[in-house]
């Protein structure tokens, strides 16, 4: 059964019972009520027949009945008499009182309350003035059967009505008001089985609507989980199919030079500097293939070897090296005379290395480069020199990102682990650049002592 069907059939059986309990309690209190008012008629009828007998002037009638039944019983001899009644069973009552004899009937007047003669008739006794005599007043109970009959036949028509109108507004309202829910469910059949994420729940202030709310919550959550999902995946995607680009050049090189030297069309002259290339591609390769471990390292979150470091003595080693290696470049540390800080010294190392290599590989011979650090920890990378475009800018930071196609003989990946190295000290790399007017790579990295 449906839900419709059963809040429906809930309805009208919890209204069933109620009807039916409220005509059981209507029912006994009109019959209490009539009973009472019978009773104290004729208690009071009863008084007064024995009176008037008493005095021969005639007996008194009650209201509570259009038919009655007086006799008098003779206690002395238990011998009834119908004095007075027209009710179909009254020539039968001075039999009943005989029946019920002196003594019963005596107790009866001495209560002076009512009572129950027979299934039909209800009574009252009283004692004469004079003599062993009773007097026993009967009236039949016909009105009270006939109203309550009535009753429950009107109740029972009532109740009908009231059944049909409830079947017919019931399944009116609780359909409106299951309505939301069956929005909701077309649209949870349309997220599981077509897979829209962008539908959503209808919303209001009720107890369904705040469901829905809810559920919208957790759908823009599902919604996001997924995006990003496959937004890393085309990530993979694309780091794959740009690494696989960038290694397929060295070994492209290395194989046909080394198909021309097994076909012999390589004059003995020129194989020492084809061993040469050889040697570069298989360098380029071997740097290429450590700089994709170090990212793999770096985004699967390896430990850092943290330890107090003096910064400016780095910078000046890696300053020095740098010159010693590339003369044509000069480069200039601007520097407190020590900036010790808790940081990973060989992964710092290498940020600055990777800077300067980005110097030489893009900016022409004679350009200076300035490595300035600062407190806490603020390592930052200038040149004089010819800068980028904003785009290549923005996306300098890409992996295997390359302003132009001839742009030196770096991998691409420089800039993208100097992020990730940041990045994994807690801190973040950016990058400021205009055309003609060189290039500032600063890194800023929390002090892992502070922590």
């Amino acid at each position: 059964m449906t839900l419709r069907g059963r809040l429906l059939a809930g309805l009208l059986s919890v209204t069933l019972v109620g009807l039916a309990v409220l005509s059981v309690v209507s029912v006994l209190v009109l019959r209490s009520h009539m009973i009472d008012r019978t009773d104290a008629a004729l208690a009071a009828a009863a008084q007064a027949s024995a009176a008037r007998l008493g005095k021969a002037t005639g007996i008194a009638l009650v209201n509570a009945s259009p038919t009655y039944a007086i006799a008098m019983l003779n206690t002395s001899t238990n011998r009834g008499r119908l004095l007075s009644g027209d009710d179909a069973e009254a020539a039968g009552l001075p039999a009943v009182l005989e029946k019920l004899g002196a003594a019963k009937v005596t107790a009866l007047a001495d209560d002076g309350r009512p009572f129950a003669l027979s299934e039909r008739l209800r009574a009252a006794a009283a004692h004469m003035p004079s003599g062993e005599r009773v007097i026993v007043f009967a009236v039949p109970l016909d009105e009270v059967a006939d109203s309550i009959r009535q009753l429950v036949v009107t109740e029972l028509v009532t109740g009908a009505v009231l059944m049909i109108l409830l079947v017919l507004l019931g399944r009116s309202l609780i359909g409106k008001g299951l309505a939301p829910l069956s929005r909701m469910a077309t649209t949870a059949r349309l997220v599981a089985e077509g897979g829209d994420l962008s539908a959503r729940m209808p919303e209001g202030r009720s107890e369904a609507g705040r469901l829905g709310s809810t559920i919208n919550v957790m759908l823009t959550r599902i919604q996001d989980a997924f995006a990003a999902r496959w937004a890393s995946e085309e990530r993979v995607r694309r780091f794959a199919a740009d690494a696989s680009h960038e290694l397929r050049n060295p070994l492209t090189t290395i194989s046909g030079y080394a198909e021309l030297y097994r076909q012999g069309a390589i004059p003995d002259e020129e194989v020492p500097q084809v061993m040469r290339r050889i040697e570069d591609e298989a360098g380029r390769m071997t740097r290429l293939v450590s700089e994709l471990l170090e990212l793999a390292r770096l985004d699967k979150g390896a430990p850092l070897s943290v330890a107090p470091v003096d910064l400016t003595a780095v910078a000046t080693e890696v300053a020095d090296d740098f010159s010693a290696l590339n003369p044509e470049h000069p480069v200039r540390v601007a520097a407190p005379d020590k900036l010790v800080a808790v940081v990973d010294e060989v992964r710092i190392r290498q940020v600055l290395v990777n800077l300067l290599a980005n110097v030489r590989a893009h900016t022409p011979p004679g350009t200076e480069a300035t490595v300035r650090l600062e407190a806490p920890v603020v390592l930052e990378v200038s040149d004089d020199g010819p800068g980028m475009s904003p785009e290549n800018a923005a996306r300098a930071f890409d992996r295997f990102h390359h302003a132009s196609p001839g742009d030196g003989d770096g991998s691409g990946l420089g800039l993208a682990i100097v992020q990730a190295i940041a990045s994994a000290h807690g801190g973040q790399a950016t990058l400021r650049s205009l055309p003609g007017q060189g290039t500032v790579v600063r890194v800023e990295v929390p002090d892992l002592a502070a922590r």
